[in-house]
């Protein structure tokens, strides 16, 4: 997750939905809560090394370590931390394809398709579609679209038929949320790693997107187009 609080002054120009503060995705720690944390912030810090010891906090990576390689293995538990303490109510309604399009703050469609902060073309996402829809053997899906333009038009612009914008929720809910699909759709977007790694079967994702760099590849689950 992001570090909490951040002001992004990109998304208040460009009048996006999500401000993307991430100040209010969490409830209020509970006494309990805040006294474990009191502790843990006052022990001593140590590396990842040798057996658990009482008294310290264990600290098995700083900054961004090796992003979601080093949290391979640990999905259950994660997406488990995020529902108990999520501000808001999240779905566990099961999804067959959700669809995660990043445009407001990313470059126009590029020749280099492993650049991470470009778009990736429309055309792409109808093409995932028609791929998804054969994967799972059928003309029709529950779908729900994510992302940071306006949702109606981009259902619009991509002619999908049967899909529906996001509920209303926050950041935190939606990644949980495209994590309840039989198959993501997704962009150049840490945002779609997250949804990935909260529990997608499947994944579908532009051909030259350099998906090792940032989390395990699993051939199967893992798709590129």
């Amino acid at each position: 997750m992001p570090t909490l609080r951040q002001i992004k002054i990109g998304p208040i120009v460009r009048g996006e939905r999500d401000r993307r503060t991430y100040g209010d995705v969490f409830r209020h720690r509970e006494a309990r809560e805040m006294r474990h944390w009191l502790e843990a912030r006052l022990a001593r810090k140590v590396d990842e090394a040798g057996p658990p010891c009482s008294g310290r906090v264990t600290r098995c990576y700083k900054g961004l370590g090796r992003q979601f390689h080093d949290l391979d293995g640990h999905s259950a538990l994660v997406k488990c931390f995020l529902q108990q303490r999520s501000r808001m109510p999240v779905s566990l309604d099961r999804l067959d394809v959700a669809i995660h399009v990043r445009l407001g703050d990313f470059t126009a469609p590029i020749a280099n398709a492993a650049n991470q902060n470009s778009r990736v073309p429309l055309q792409w996402y109808r093409d995932a579609v028609a791929l998804a829809l054969d994967t799972l053997g059928r003309k029709q899906v529950r779908g729900v679209l994510f992302t940071d333009e306006d949702p109606e038009r981009v259902i619009a612009d991509l002619g999908l038929n049967g899909f529906l914008p996001e509920p209303p929720g926050n950041a935190l809910t939606s990644m949980l949320q495209l994590g309840q699909a039989d198959i993501l759709i997704g962009s150049r977007s840490t945002f779609s790693l997250w949804g990935r790694f909260l529990g997608a079967q499947s994944a579908i994702w532009p051909a030259g997107f350099d998906l090792a760099r940032y989390a395990p590849v699993e051939a199967g689950r893992d798709i590129f187009l």
